[in-house]
């Protein structure tokens, strides 16, 4: 199915596809929602849908389906770091997808700009990754509940969890599911946190929690591709982690309601733990169970327990100044002259010459076959 075909026929939000053309008047509304069919004279109630943002960067390997399942939006919003392939060209072809580009400084500061400084056409924004699929089912649950009626208590943002997939299947027990993660927020009432990588929102307000979830296929793109994001996304952890390492960690933390700041609490501590990767690979192989997930568990346990082995690392250079001590060692080897230097390297040479004319003479130091040495140390002296 070619792109703008997909991005025509109007998915309805309880996962049937309805005819072309239909689009978002003919979206089918999830019972509980408490929309009642129109009788015959009466005005059809207006369905409320939310904008999506979506960050890219060379994600033509993703983008297609990504905006396909986004298609029960009229407003999405493809905020993209001028990639270099096809992800731009794709993107334009879907009629309900704008494309604004953006250069890429840091990951709060371009969600920020995402939430901030694009004018979208509906009250709510579901922020969404390329790698990431919307389900019918989510979709529904998203409809219903922006068009659940106005309290003064009511969320403003909502939580969900996701499905982590690699090797064909979902990585149920080494991802440590559910993980929930804010995705559907009222812009005006959130900002993502200054962090330097895996950022998350700061809510003004009340957080709800949906039911359903959305798939994340991180290795979409490749293995290789997969360890240059990681390997970026291990520095920044790292410069993250000397930050933290920097000063006594917020332990109350850990007792906190809100999952995600328990979470990030524990992160933050995991910062302090010698061979993070060890305890990292026991957690998910050994104690969520990744082992019950086959071959793909392992794979992913060791993948992942790698990435923070990688973390640790950097970590160590940074606090111990690996590139400076190595400078400093290389400017102590380049502060001899060259007249210095070649008389060390003639030194050398001498010695090895006179070891071996020494090994072949006589006992008799008036033996001729010595005196070149002793001229050589002459020379050299």
């Amino acid at each position: 199915m070619s792109s703008v075909s997909g991005a025509a026929l109007g998915i309805g939000v309880i996962g049937k596809i309805e005819p072309a053309g239909v689009g978002r008047a003919g979206l089918r509304i999830e019972a509980g929602l408490d929309l009642e069919p129109p009788r015959a004279g009466a005005p059809r109630a207006a369905v409320k849908t939310c904008s999506v943002l979506v960050l890219t960067k060379n994600e033509e390997a993703n983008i297609e389906e990504c905006l396909m399942a986004l298609s029960f939006s009229d407003d999405v919003v493809v905020l993209d770091s001028f990639s270099t392939d096809r992800t731009v060209e794709i993107a334009r072809r879907f009629p309900n997808v704008r494309v604004i580009q953006r250069a890429f400084d840091t990951e709060f500061m371009q969600r920020n700009h995402g939430l901030h400084e694009v004018a979208y056409r509906n009250d709510w924004v579901y922020v969404c990754d390329a790698d990431e699929r919307v389900t019918p089912a989510l979709a529904a649950e998203i409809t219903a509940k922006i068009n659940e009626g106005e309290r003064a208590d009511a969320p403003v943002a909502y939580r969900m969890r996701y499905r982590n997939m690699f090797m064909g299947r979902w990585i149920r027990h080494a991802s440590s599911y559910p993980v929930f993660i804010i995705r559907l927020v009222k812009p005006s009432r959130v900002r993502y946190e200054t962090r330097e990588t895996n950022v998350h929102p700061i809510i003004d307000g009340a957080v709800g929690e949906l039911r359903e979830y959305f798939l994340h296929y991180s290795f979409n793109k490749g293995l290789r591709a997969w360890f240059t994001k990681h390997n970026y996304y291990s520095d920044r952890e790292a410069l993250e982690a000397v930050r933290v390492r920097s000063s006594a960690p917020c332990i109350t933390s850990v007792l906190s309601k809100d999952p995600m700041v328990r979470r990030r609490t524990l992160k933050n501590l995991s910062f302090f733990l010698p061979a993070r990767q060890a305890w990292r690979f026991v957690h998910d192989f050994v104690i969520k169970g990744g082992f019950r997930d086959g071959l793909p568990g392992v794979h992913y346990c060791l993948l992942i327990a790698m990435y923070e082995y990688w973390i640790g690392l950097k970590i160590r250079e940074r606090e111990h100044n690996w590139k400076g001590r190595n400078e400093d060692i290389v400017a102590r080897l380049l502060a001899e002259t060259p007249v210095t230097a070649a008389k060390a390297a003639a030194r050398r040479w001498n010695a090895a010459t006179e070891a071996r004319v020494v090994r072949h003479a006589p006992a008799s130091p008036t033996y001729p076959a010595a005196r070149p040495a002793a001229r050589l140390r002459a020379a050299v002296a």
